[in-house]
């Protein structure tokens, strides 16, 4: 549901961004607590989440939001969306990149629970405990 659009400054961002981890119940996010504010890197010049408000309405009532930018949101996304899942839970679209994120070495690590909860979601589909 919804588009990505060019940014409303109709520029490239490529810069670190705060989100909040609005949902914990998908394979990404496991490893997060509800409400953690992370600062992650985005880099887009089309990350703005537009939707019909139909859509926006669904994706909030249904807790499909993920991620929430809070503070600032660099590419004008309706509602401050970052990231949403499909109605499964097992999909999810974000715009920041954990990936640049998860090593000391780089000098940010918030992405790496991306990673740890991919790990903890593959345990506990082989019967593993979270």
């Amino acid at each position: 549901p919804g588009a990505l659009m060019r940014n409303a400054g109709l520029t490239f961002v490529s810069r670190p961004v705060t989100v909040r981890v609005e949902a914990t119940d998908t394979p990404f996010t496991l490893a997060y607590e509800t409400g953690a504010i992370i600062r992650v890197p985005v880099a887009h010049g089309e990350g703005r989440f537009v939707a019909p408000p139909e859509v926006l309405e669904e994706l909030e009532t249904d807790r499909r939001v993920v991620l929430r930018y809070v503070g600032h949101n660099p590419n004008g996304a309706m509602n401050d969306i970052a990231g949403i899942a499909n109605a499964a839970r097992n999909v999810v679209g974000i715009m920041p990149h954990p990936e640049r994120a998860a090593d000391a070495v780089v000098g940010e690590v918030a992405g790496m629970k991306f990673f740890e909860s991919v790990v903890q979601n593959l345990a506990l589909s082989r019967g593993g405990a979270r």
